[in-house]
């Protein structure tokens, strides 16, 4: 059960990464290792100023400020860090302007800055895992990473305007797995599941419609 939540974001990275995409069109196999590992060093930094906002901002209340409480907390600003320290280490990655290059790039680097945030999670919550930490939480990332890194060429310029809606993307991004967290906790586990599940499926069916060759080889 704990596997699944730190093992799930890098294998998917790995199962993404391999997949055969055309050489002319992606980074190559050890660029994108690169990318991956440097979003895993940007998590320490990134971590610590998670936890200042959680700090600042870790209400947790009943009704809609319980919903806020897991949108800041699990979702928000985890993703809105990932998608900022991508926007400062970019100019130091390697890839080309293709969408498969942009796609895979960022895909790579968010992947590993969440991949410890999973980490942490399991550290935090050492001693009281729960099917919400082992299952869920992972899983609706899974979806996110998707979701962000399959709209990252709209903004590829990535510098202020662009980089700032890249942000507010991943913004929006939180809000619909941040229900499927609240419904977990008021007990609503059915519907909780099924629309993580729905997001996870929706993800692998917009990557499979973007990138049809690649899954088809």
């Amino acid at each position: 059960m704990f596997l699944f939540l730190v093992a799930s974001l890098p294998l998917l990275f790995c199962l993404v990464i391999f997949l055969p995409w055309g050489p002319r069109q992606v980074p190559r196999t050890l660029s994108l290792v690169s990318a991956f590992l440097k979003g895993v060093l940007l998590f320490f930094p990134g971590y610590l100023g998670l936890l200042i906002i959680r700090k600042i901002f870790g209400f947790s209340y009943d009704g809609f400020l319980l919903y806020l409480s897991f949108l800041q907390r699990d979702h928000l600003f985890p993703l809105v860090a990932a998608v900022g320290g991508f926007l400062l280490l970019q100019k130091s990655l390697v890839f080309s302007a293709t969408e498969e290059s942009v796609f895979l790039t960022v895909f790579a680097c968010i992947t590993g800055f969440l991949s410890m945030v999973n980490v942490a999670d399991a550290l935090r919550t050492w001693g009281s895992w729960d099917g919400y930490v082992l299952f869920l939480l992972p899983g609706l990332r899974i979806a996110s990473v998707l979701f962000i890194a399959l709209t990252a060429k709209r903004f590829s310029r990535w510098e202020r305007r662009d980089g700032w809606l890249f942000c507010g993307a991943a913004a929006a991004g939180a809000v619909v797995p941040a229900v499927s967290s609240f419904l977990y906790e008021v007990s609503r586990v059915s519907w909780s599941l099924l629309l993580c599940v729905a997001l996870a499926v929706a993800g692998v069916a917009a990557l499979a419609l973007r990138f049809p060759r690649a899954l088809r080889g």
